[in-house]
């Protein structure tokens, strides 16, 4: 290459091939600030003979040195991952490498002296050295200017173009990144194809960031770092075959990690277990080292609490609850994390420790409250989080409280049963909108601007406030709307008195709530021991059990159903089987329609005489797209006087398999779209569902009422039909909520109420719908 030009007369001390030497030696020696003085004079030189197209205007070494602070520590290479709750996080780039601008300092030989050309390269190379010597010193917007230029100059050199796009991804601008390195494709450089498919992720271009690491490996088949972040993208997109054979490939330790989680993702407990046991070692407590520092020791401390709360969640979901308690402890005892406390909490209150899983339960109050419902209640100075539950029952009982919600639609009537247990002076009732009508036919409901209260409380507090520790106190009043649709039927009737033995038997005696609170102590947090009381020196997490477990009533034995005397009628049952898709784990909560048609039409077959009637808000459409069933549309007039037959009608509209669908709010505001129409050969065999239009949960109780027994999956209807006292089957996946009771049981009783059906196999419905099958009949022969 030429490098002789006008100005710098060779062999002088300022000629330009010994100045180039000297700021590649003091880049490589990383000596900056040397850097930027020697190429300040390179380009100055350059500018007065017109040979450079920008000079170094605002960076002279004196302006550089008091601009630029210490240099940022790079990236991490091994990209970090949110192991929290799911360890799978957008990856890191390649950081940026000092050597990447090393450049040729061998001396070519001389050109004509008389020559005023020089090689654009050479400047550009002269711009790249001066802006990462910026960089390096904390000035990242003059060091991306300064790229830019070099960039202007020598629009090929892929390590001008790399470290221009990588800073500008660190800056917010991953599209201009993309645009940059897309520009040199194809490459043979894998780092190339690595940072753009960094940037394409950033970007949420998955399947372009998935192709641009599969040419790293194609190009480089041994780099980690390109084979652990294309495995966190096939595991998020549930690709787990294809992400664990990475993590494998990968074996380093965070991508073991990684991979025990993707293990306990599928179900695969046994290996699960095993690899997170193995992986213990490597997160042993240990003090800090004297090189090291303050942040580097608490990021090892934070990564040992997310692999605890990892492994944690894993023993609990194998049913392994005693060494779950153990983990959970040693996690939020080495951060406190308000995560690892409340998962904690679930622990406790599925085996029936109640009265700490409460406690530990208030924890969720301490989360960021832009994240929760109404926080203007829970920032306000009325809302009371005293830590002794009985200080708040005395600071209300003279009081009038306004008890909001806090959470979602099964939550609300789930811990409705407590708001009867509350002793103040009055009690106002703040629910969700279509909650509302429902709920003012028990509770004085008021609207969101009401501001008449001395304190407030929230819905899922009031067991810690009522000290509950009992599963005994946890069912009473299961049934708290139960009678109140009748009392508005009935003309002229007290809704104050509605049930009159229901709704005294919802006070519990003042002296019994007292006693249940005075063995209650603030459980302080620890890791090394158990905080539940001990018997003979062992730490029990058995079932807190005072009474006998309630015992279930088959429908034909409830209050609003016939006497086993009677004749034989045909059962109403009511069925919801789609979670709303907004919730967590909706997909795995829900089942498929034509699924549990199958199993009503092989209980039809063994002589099961019965109704079906579809609690879902949604038109059958939104969420069913299959034949499989007829649908009748039915008023709840013609419900509650039987004014219906199990016929279809011509023409009517066939359904099946669930694909989406919304809450009830929502629904209530979705129009149907135009039936659809089947051959009447094609609906003769086929099962009739009785849909309702249904505004709000007003409607939604009309319904549920009339109705012998409910079949619903893990939702709201389940929550609503045990408040009304309608006998329900609950089918639960495999890792269904606290709320039902401890996991791995496949047939029980659920806390809450309701006969639970779980899988036993994570994600198959088989063994639940044979269950459920088999309990249908034995209804039909106690009739």
């Amino acid at each position: 290459m030429n490098q002789a030009g006008e100005g710098f007369t060779q062999g002088a001390p300022d000629s330009l091939d010994l100045l180039l030497d000297s700021l590649y030696f003091s880049f490589n020696s990383q000596d900056y600030r040397r850097c930027i003085e020697i190429a300040t004079r390179i380009l100055a030189n350059l500018a007065s003979v017109g040979l450079a197209s920008a000079s170094l205007a605002g960076a002279s070494s004196g302006e550089a040195a008091d601009s630029a602070g210490a240099a940022p520590e790079s990236s991490a290479q091994n990209p970090a991952s949110d192991a929290t709750s799911s360890p799978h996080q957008n990856p890191e780039s390649k950081n940026l490498k000092k050597d990447s601008a090393k450049a040729d300092s061998t001396k070519p030989s001389p050109a004509n002296p008389d020559s005023t050309k020089i090689d654009p390269a050479k400047i550009a190379r002269v711009w790249f050295v001066c802006a990462m010597s910026l960089y390096y010193l904390g000035d990242t917007a003059r060091a991306i200017e300064y790229l830019s230029y070099a960039r202007d100059l020598a629009p090929r050199d892929e390590p001008i173009a790399l470290n221009l796009a990588e800073l500008l991804r660190l800056q917010g601008e991953p599209a201009l990144a993309v645009q940059i390195l897309s520009a040199l494709l194809p490459s043979k450089n894998p780092d190339l194809y690595y940072n753009l498919a960094c940037a394409l992720n950033l970007l949420g271009e998955k399947a372009h960031a998935k192709s641009a690491y599969q040419e790293v490996l194609k190009l480089s088949p041994n780099d980690k770092d390109a084979a652990y972040n294309l495995a966190n993208l096939c595991a998020q997109e549930g690709d787990t075959k294809q992400a664990i054979a990475l993590y494998k490939r990968c074996d380093t330790l965070q991508a073991r990690f990684n991979l025990a989680h993707t293990y306990t993702l599928i179900d695969d407990m046994p290996r699960a277990l095993a690899l997170y046991k193995s992986l213990e070692s490597s997160f042993l407590p240990r003090p800090r080292a004297p090189q090291e520092s303050e942040e580097a020791y608490n990021a090892y401390q934070d990564s040992r609490a997310e692999f605890y709360f990892n492994y944690a969640n894993a023993a609990r979901y194998a049913g392994h609850t005693r060494e779950a308690e153990r983990l959970y402890q040693t996690s939020y005892a080495i951060t406190h994390n308000s995560a690892y406390v409340i998962n904690y909490a679930y622990l406790l209150l599925s085996v029936g420790v109640f009265e700490r899983g409460f406690s530990y339960y208030q924890e969720r109050l301490h989360l960021p409250k832009a994240a929760m419902d109404n926080s203007r209640f829970f920032d306000s100075p009325r809302h009371i989080a005293l830590e002794n539950p009985a200080d708040i029952r005395e600071r209300i009982k003279d009081a009038r409280v306004l008890v909001f919600y806090e959470q979602g639609f099964g939550d609300s009537l789930m811990f409705g049963r407590f708001i009867d247990m509350l002793q103040c002076a009055r009690k106002f009732v703040f629910v969700q909108e279509s909650l509302k009508s429902l709920f003012a036919l028990r509770y004085e409901v008021v609207d969101r601007g009401f501001d008449d209260f001395d304190y407030c409380l929230s819905l899922p507090s009031l067991p810690y406030v009522l000290g509950i520790s009992m599963l005994a106190d946890f069912a009473h009043n299961a049934s708290y709307l139960q009678g109140v649709l009748r009392a508005r039927e009935s003309k002229g009737a007290d809704l104050a008195n509605v049930d009159s033995a229901n709704l005294n038997s919802a006070n519990l005696d003042s002296a019994n709530v007292d006693s249940a609170n005075a063995d209650f102590r603030h459980c302080e947090e620890r890791s090394d021991e158990a905080i539940h009381k001990q018997a003979k020196g062992e730490v029990s997490l058995a079932i807190h059990r005072d009474t006998p477990e309630p015992t279930h009533q088959s429908p034909s034995h409830t209050s609003h159903t016939p006497s086993a005397q009677a004749p034989k009628r045909a059962l109403k049952i009511g069925i919801f089987f789609h979670s709303n898709p907004n919730f967590a784990y909706a997909t795995y909560k829900s089942i498929k329609l034509s699924m549990l048609i199958k199993c009503f039409e092989q209980c039809r077959k063994q002589g099961l005489a019965f109704t079906l009637h579809c609690l879902q808000p949604e038109p059958l459409e939104s969420i069913s797209d299959k034949h499989c069933v007829k649908e009748r549309a039915t008023t709840i007039a013609e419900l509650q006087s039987d004014a219906f037959g199990d016929e279809a009608d011509s023409g009517q509209k066939i359904f099946g398999d669930i694909d989406s669908g919304a809450d009830f709010a929502k629904a209530c505001k979705t129009s149907a779209k135009p039936a659809k129409t089947a051959k009447p050969d094609k609906l003769g065999k086929r099962l009739t569902l009785h849909t309702y239009k249904l505004r709000d949960f007003l409607d939604a109780a009309s319904v549920v009422a009339e109705m012998d027994l409910v079949v619903s999956v893990d939702s709201v209807a389940a929550h609503l039909a045990i408040a009304l006292g309608v006998p329900s089957a609950v089918l639960a996946y495999k890792r269904y909520d606290w709320r039902w009771g401890e996991l791995a049981h496949t047939r029980f009783r659920g806390f809450c109420g309701g006969e639970v059906f779980a899988q036993s196999v994570y994600g198959e419905w088989g063994s639940v719908l044979n269950d459920l099958r088999a309990y249908l009949l034995s209804l039909d022969s106690s009739t």
